[in-house]
Order: structure tokens, then C-alpha cells, then sequence
């Protein structure tokens, strides 16, 4: 059992580093997959080899579709279409709250990151009201939805690394889409009521056209969609092509002066992005190359039901080190060595696992940090806007998962 020590030794040693002393993820992550090898008694040339494999593993996944939804994310912002994204989705609606949340949740997918859309949106939102509790709340809800978004539905990171980890897609999206917007329309009607834009902004001048706008969002999202039709073209193959497509269409849609800005400033948040990535595929692979998923596995299902030990376990190491996708890596590595994916349904596994990614966002999470910061709220405040909504939704999504067993 000593990998279980050794397991929580390193947990902690995250929680601290990341959380209390603010340090960067992956050099805290590539040590911990270090350190936990070296506890857990593996040798030296091994842990080097599972870190590197695990590293790449991630990175061969995302890392080319991190850093095309990060180029389309920054092209947009620094062509203006941005706001005639924002401008659009408020022709749906006039209420703030539905399309802050409703931004968040669209662009998540194809920026490939749920802290970006947020980073982007914050300043155009902020515009809307005077009230700084009311702004703090379409902000919240704007994160939210990110997140939904992020976590829930393919192909963004956390359902793309679960595919290709256990090697199945179980096509979930015909359940994730409409529930992640159920979801997060309650969040809209429980905290949302109320909001009124306070004046109305003439912001043609900053919009650039409606085709320019959306045809970076909609191109990799139909290819996508076009590909996973195709026999023998599964998530991982398609999602690098879809993403730079778009980012090719993106940079291209915008003025030549701006082109070079847009992709030395996408290319350094995406590099900060997949690095972390790394770290965390360099930590799940040293774990799965030591006996931990079978010791866990044998001492959680003496407590808990087998069938929950992915929640249970998604839960602890996402409230332990804050990161989703993280979250989600590590996991899923810990999980496919054991036998719990022969014995509960794929489609159970994943939104287990995708729920545990939302329980719970506080201290040890850089996004609760950055929603409370720029917010301006109190950390009570941001507890309640932010934390407990995805908590609860978060165990929505796990009872639903339930029901699929």
C-alpha cells in the first residue's frame, strides 16, 4: 500500500505548492510524477520513461487543437468578433445573463480551454451594468458556462482525453449538450434575475463582420462533425485538423496588421496551456505505471461501491489541485487500471469522471482565483456564484450518470 501513501504525500504537496505558495502547474506536476515514483518505489529510469510517455500522450492529443482554439480565441478578440459574437447572441436575448452564460458555453469548445472565453469576455461584460455585484454575477455566470461547456461535451479536452484513454467514444453529446444548457439556465434563472442592461453601447465600430466572426467557431465545429462520420476517423484524429483549420480561417478573416500580434499572443497562452497539460499526463502516467489503481481500487471498494470510486476519486484530486483537465488525466489513468471500465457502461464512466471535475472549485483552482479577482468579489461571494453552482451541477450530472449504470 505504500503507492497510496505516496499518492497522498504528492496531493498534498500540490495542493500546497499550487494553492498557498501559487507556483506554476507543470514544474509542480513533473515533480510530483517524480517524487510519487520514487515514494511509491519505482525505479529511477522507469519514472523518467511513464512521465515522458505520459507527457507526449497529452500532447499528441492537444496540443495542436490547444494551441489552433487559442489562435482563433486571440484572432477574434483582436478583430472584434468578440463582440459581434456577444452582439448576435443578445439579438436572442436581451437579458445579460442569458448571453454571458450562453458566450461562455459557445466558445469553450472551440477556444479548447474554459478560462479563455472568460479572459475575454470579462471586459465587454463589465460594461453592462454599474452595479459591481450584478457585473460580478453575469462574470460568474459567463465562467460557468465555460466550464459546462468544457467539461461536458466533446470534443473539448475533458471528453477528447477520456476518448482516447479508454479507447471508446460512447457519443454522449446527444446527452451533454442539452443537459450542460439545463444546467446552466437554471444557474441563469437562480442568480440571473433581475440584470438589465443599464445602456445601450453602439459597438458597430468594434465588430467586425457577422461571416468573419463565426466562421471560425462553426468551420472546426462541422468538421468535427463531418469526420466522426467517417469510418476509422475517431476524435483524436480529426481534432487537430478541425482546430487549426479554424485558426488558419481565423487569422486569415482578420487584418494583416494584427495577424502577427494574434498569433504570438495565442501562441504564449497556448504554451502555457499545453505545458501544464504535460505536467499532468506526466504525473498519470508514472501513476499507471506503478500498482496504485489496483490498491486503490481494492481499499475504496471495501468503503464505497465499486461503480462510484470514479466520482469519489475525480472529486478528491480535483478540490486537491484545482485543474479540470488535470483532473480528468489523472483520473482516467488511475481508473483504466483497473477493471471498473468492464464493469460499468462508458457512458456512466465518463460523466462520472466529467462530474468530478466540478467538485469543488475553490481554493486550489487558479479559475476561482481569477473569477474572484477580477470580480472584485469577496471569497464568500465568489463561493456562491461560482463554486456552488458547479458543485451542485456537478452532482446532477453524477446522478444522471447513476441512472445510465
Amino acid at each position: 500500500m505504500e503507492t497510496l501513501s505516496a499518492f497522498l504525500i504528492c496531493i498534498l504537496a500540490i495542493t500546497i505548492a499550487t494553492a498557498h505558495f501559487r507556483f506554476p502547474p507543470f514544474p509542480v506536476l513533473f515533480g510530483a510524477a517524480i517524487g510519487y515514483g520514487i515514494l511509491a518505489g519505482i525505479p529511477f529510469e522507469i519514472i523518467i520513461d511513464a512521465a515522458s510517455l505520459g507527457a507526449g500522450r497529452i500532447f499528441t492529443i492537444l496540443g495542436v487543437a490547444v494551441w489552433g482554439g487559442s489562435i482563433i480565441a486571440f484572432s477574434l478578440a483582436r478583430g472584434g468578433g468578440i463582440q459581434r459574437i456577444l452582439a448576435d447572441l443578445h439579438s436572442i436575448s436581451s437579458r445579460p445573463a442569458v448571453y454571458a452564460g450562453l458566450a461562455g458555453w459557445l466558445l469553450a469548445v472551440p477556444f479548447m480551454c474554459a478560462i479563455t472565453p472568460f479572459l475575454l469576455l470579462a471586459p465587454l461584460l463589465k460594461g453592462i451594468t454599474a452595479d459591481p455585484e450584478k457585473a460580478g454575477i453575469l462574470l460568474s455566470l459567463a465562467a460557468a458556462g465555460s466550464v459546462l461547456s468544457f467539461v461536458l461535451v466533446a470534443p473539448a479536452p475533458v471528453m477528447a482525453t477520456l476518448i482516447q484513454v479508454f479507447s471508446t467514444d460512447p457519443g454522449l453529446n446527444h446527452i451533454t449538450i442539452p443537459l450542460s444548457l439545463i444546467l446552466l439556465l437554471l444557474m441563469i434563472i437562480l442568480s440571473g434575475r433581475g440584470i438589465r442592461m443599464e445602456k445601450e453601447k453602439d459597438e458597430r465600430g468594434d465588430q467586425t463582420r457577422r461571416s468573419a466572426a463565426w466562421a471560425p467557431i462553426i468551420v472546426p465545429i462541422a468538421i468535427i462533425g463531418i469526420g466522426l462520420l467517417l469510418p476509422g476517423m475517431g476524435a483524436e484524429t480529426i481534432l487537430p485538423v478541425a482546430l487549426l483549420s479554424g485558426a488558419i480561417i481565423a487569422v486569415l478573416l482578420i487584418a494583416g496588421p494584427l495577424r502577427r500580434e494574434a498569433m504570438s499572443k495565442g501562441t504564449k497562452h497556448a504554451g502555457i496551456i499545453i505545458f501544464d497539460l504535460c505536467g499532468a499526463g506526466a504525473l498519470g502516467g508514472v501513476i499507471a505505471a506503478s500498482s496504485f489503481s489496483t490498491d486503490a481500487a481494492s481499499l475504496l471498494g471495501t468503503v464505497i461501491p465499486l461503480a462510484v470510486i470514479p466520482f469519489i476519486l475525480a472529486c478528491f484530486i480535483q478540490t486537491a489541485q484545482g485543474s479540470r483537465l488535470v483532473t480528468a488525466v489523472i483520473t482516467a489513468d488511475i481508473i483504466a487500471g483497473t477493471a471498473i471500465p468492464d464493469l460499468i457502461p462508458s457512458s456512466a464512466l465518463f460523466l462520472m469522471i466529467a462530474a468530478g471535475t466540478m467538485v469543488i472549485s475553490y481554493a486550489s483552482d487558479p479559475f476561482f482565483w481569477l473569477v474572484n479577482r477580477t470580480t472584485h468579489q469577496s471569497v464568500s461571494e465568489t463561493v456562491k456564484t461560482f463554486t456552488l453552482p458547479l458543485a451542485t451541477a456537478g452532482c446532477v450530472v453524477f446522478g444522471i450518470a447513476i441512472l445510465l449504470i
